[in-house]
């Protein structure tokens, strides 16, 4: 007697179990309550995602706007410089290789960064970054993230 693929039959009883555990039955997609814990435990501003979906830039591609609504979710709606909550109109979505450069709205070309965050990768303006960047109080950490964003958009680093 010959298998399909040489596999051997094995019994149900053989077959080691395990019972889910930790798993709350209200959290589920089948009823109101359900949906509503499971948005809950997103850990983001769902209607600032809402808003995303439904105001796309206008005169950007739709793999632009997918991608800056997937960003928002993964970055937990959070700046990547700063690490600070940011509200809708405070979004800017930065291409590390600016498209005048050849870079494209794919995923990984694209970042979400404040408004400030934004403006400064692109000052030229000691006085305009002055400006912005004094209120940030950015630490090391955080400026050598600034800094590898205005590298890539080829901007001289910011000394402090």
């Amino acid at each position: 007697m010959r298998f399909l693929h040489e596999r051997p039959i094995v019994p149900v009883g053989a077959v080691p179990q395990k019972n889910a555990k930790n798993k709350r039955k209200a959290i589920n997609k089948y009823t109101a309550n359900g949906r509503e814990l499971i948005h809950k435990n997103l850990a983001i501003n769902t209607d600032a995602m809402l808003w995303l979906m439904r105001n796309p830039v206008k005169g950007r591609s739709i793999e632009y706007a997918d991608n800056r609504i997937s960003l928002f979710a993964a970055q937990y709606g959070k700046c990547a410089v700063t690490g600070l909550p940011m509200e809708v109109h405070d979004l800017h979505c930065h291409h590390k290789v600016p498209s005048s450069k050849g870079g494209t709205d794919a995923y990984e070309n694209l970042i979400l960064v404040s408004k400030a965050v934004h403006v400064i990768t692109h000052a030229t303006s000691e006085i305009t970054i002055r400006e912005y960047l004094n209120p940030l109080q950015l630490d090391d950490s955080k400026l050598a993230k600034l800094n590898k964003l205005r590298t890539m958009a080829e901007m001289p680093v910011i000394i402090l």
